[in-house]
């Protein structure tokens, strides 16, 4: 079986709430945010994932970590960002995204927050990390 990857869900799903794309656009990027962009964004990063099991054997639920960094000209916009990204996904269960990039999510819970500035791109970013409870399939 080949675990179904929630991270086009999860850009789908943040980009449907009105309020984060009035922030962002479609700027929702895996990994990195692009050379030469310079305005508000999101980076979401799966950061690892243990299977999870029963006495049977595995339960056919994958609880990845994922990181969402929120990103912005001020300390502030990068806080409200973050803020608005925590609403929209902490403690969601129900299907995300839509078609073939649909997945089934128990629940999502964040488990850590950090604070940061770049240099380079003159951003601030909040990022959460957040664990996803979802089918594998």
């Amino acid at each position: 079986m080949i675990v179904k990857d929630i991270r086009p869900a999860l850009r789908q799903f943040l980009l449907a709430d009105i309020g984060i794309a009035a922030i962002v656009g479609a700027r929702v990027y895996p990994l990195k945010i692009p050379q030469g962009i310079n305005q508000a964004s999101i980076v979401y990063t799966r950061m690892g994932g243990p299977g999870d099991y029963h006495m049977q054997g595995p339960s056919h639920l994958a609880r990845p970590r994922i990181q969402i960094d929120a990103w912005a000209l001020t300390g502030d916009a990068s806080v409200a960002l973050a803020g608005l990204i925590k609403d929209r996904i902490d403690g969601f269960s129900g299907v995300m995204g839509s078609g073939g990039d649909a997945v089934t999510v128990q629940g999502v819970f964040q488990v850590d927050e950090r604070e940061d500035y770049d240099n380079a791109t003159k951003l601030h970013r909040v990022g959460r990390d957040f664990i996803f409870w979802h089918d594998e399939s």
